[in-house]
């Protein structure tokens, strides 16, 4: 009987599957836990890239408030059918980065069988801020008297700009491939080419000389003596937009001639005086040659003089942080005497040269037609209207009254003025808009967009700034040469004129998932 039974085969397959259904329980339940773990871990790593990617995109840069900002994004975008306990488990700033680091859990089903109850997930994320392909950056930036005012804080302007555009640098400058390449433009009345540029061929500066004259010796008996004077008091002034005071009145009201003595006698001595090139120049005359980069054989002008009147030299396009920096702390409202007016195109024209691939200077790539391969960009930052006027006949800027155009000249030179447009983002004239402007200087603001809107034809991205600027000329002139509405900024503090050149740094960067 015993061995019937050994040998019988029926009801085998029920005792199998008595003895396999626990493992095979275990395994569909690893199979479902496993996939709710997949599932998991890429909502964490969509939420990982996205919490990245935000926080890179903002201009913040305390540590602290993009981990308040983490932790809100993290709490306001999670699916806790997918994941459970979500948390910020590291972040990691810099200008350059935001690397993020999330965790979080889901509850284990069947595998809580085998003593699992809970999966942990994990997920990281890194999201750079950087300039994509060849950039070159010309900062025009004002260094006229006015930025010699002091906020209530006892900051001045110019030192304002100097943290703004040496953080600009810093943000711009994070490679070292040279793919990014900036210029540095200090203008006021006048530019500085450099010395060193004396003699190429796109210059023309008369020789160095001096005069020496021997005054001729005069002798007097008499004199005349003040016996009364009007009182003596303060008055005001304005040098380019700044409010000065300054000693007048004590003027001579009742006066005697007296006898001398003796003969005084006077002069009868020689003197020299040196004229040098400091480095200073003008604008090209003839035609509409100051408006733009062509005709190159048409020289710029320099000028000899007893000092210098214009500021530090251009900086041409480098990669180099130090030497731009460095420039950057050397700016100056004046040099001694020397408290410069505001002629913007002069700061322009040079913006334009520094990124131009034809002379002065031809640094720059050749013009892409798209401004991408390379970007061209000019930042241009001023803090009031242009107080000077262009004289053709020697290049120069003055003040006051100069040489008339001509019927040709005048007619091109205000072709971007009219009164029918009132819209400064509008679409008439050339696409640029027009500027109405009832003001003395009708012909430099009209010099001024006639570079901007040359610029723009060869696609050059143009951002101003308008740092305090009260005169509404003025700021509508800076609307009209910004690219777009995008490209505009007004900033009526330090504060928000570091948030500009922020922004424009952040406008030539690409946020991108590097992890």
């Amino acid at each position: 009987m015993l061995k019937p039974f050994l040998a019988s085969r029926s009801g085998n397959i029920a005792i199998m599957s008595g003895v396999l259904l626990i493992p095979l329980c275990l395994a569909v339940g690893v199979a479902v836990d496993y996939s709710r773990y997949t599932s998991a871990q890429r909502h964490l790593q969509e939420m990982a890239d996205a919490t990245s990617l935000s926080l890179a995109s903002t201009q913040e840069r305390s540590n602290a408030k993009l981990t308040q900002m983490a932790n809100d994004f993290l709490s306001s975008n999670q699916n806790t059918n997918r994941v459970q306990q979500l948390r910020l488990d590291g972040l990691d700033t810099s200008t350059e980065m935001i690397d993020v680091t999330v965790g979080g859990s889901i509850p284990a089903t069947f595998m809580a069988l085998a003593g699992y109850d809970r999966l942990p997930v994990k997920a990281s994320a890194l999201a750079e801020r950087a300039v994509r392909g060849n950039v070159e950056v010309s900062l025009v930036l004002d260094n006229t008297w006015s930025m010699s005012e002091a906020d209530g804080s006892g900051q001045t302007r110019m030192e304002a700009l100097k943290d703004a555009a040496a953080r600009l640098v810093d943000e711009l400058l994070i490679t070292t491939d040279n793919s990014v390449r900036i210029a540095l433009v200090p203008y006021a009345d006048y530019v500085n080419v450099g010395a060193d540029n004396r003699n190429a061929s796109w210059l023309s500066v008369p020789n160095d000389y001096s005069n020496t004259s021997t005054s001729k010796e005069t002798c007097v008996t008499e004199t005349t003596v003040c016996l009364a004077r009007n009182p003596k008091r303060t008055c005001e002034r304005y040098r380019d937009g700044v409010l000065e005071t300054y000693g007048c009145g004590n003027e001579c009201t009742k006066t005697e001639v007296r006898q001398l003595d003796q003969p005084q006698c006077s002069g009868g001595k020689t003197s020299t005086t040196a004229y040098k090139w400091f480095g200073c120049v003008g604008s090209r005359t003839g035609g509409n040659n100051r408006l733009g980069d062509h005709n190159t054989s048409v020289k710029y002008p320099g000028y000899v003089e007893t000092s210098q009147n214009c500021h530090n030299p251009i900086v041409r396009l480098t990669s180099d942080k130090k030497r731009l920096k460095d420039a950057i702390v050397a700016m100056s409202p004046n040099r001694g005497s020397y408290k410069p007016y505001t002629y913007i195109p002069a700061g322009l024209v040079w913006g334009l040269n520094t990124i131009s691939p034809t002379e002065p200077f031809a640094d720059g790539l050749a013009y892409d037609a798209n401004n991408v391969r390379p970007r061209k960009v000019i930042v241009l930052m001023t803090d009031g209207e242009n107080t000077l006027l262009y004289n053709k006949n020697n290049g120069k800027h003055a003040s006051g009254s100069v040489p008339s155009l001509n019927a040709a000249e005048k007619q091109t030179a205000v072709a971007a003025l009219s009164t029918d447009c009132t819209d400064a983002h509008n679409n008439c004239g050339n696409g640029k808009g027009k500027l109405k402007d009832t003001s003395s200087y009708q012909q430099t603001n009209a010099d001024t967009l006639s570079l901007c809107t040359y610029a723009s034809a060869n696609q050059i991205e143009i951002f101003t700034v308008a740092f305090k600027v009260d005169d509404a000329t003025a700021r509508q002139m800076l609307q009209l040469c910004a690219t777009d509405e995008a490209h505009y900024y007004e900033a009526s503090d330090s504060a928000k004129l570091a948030a500009a050149f922020s922004g424009i740094a952040q406008s030539l960067r690409v946020v991108r998932l590097a992890r």
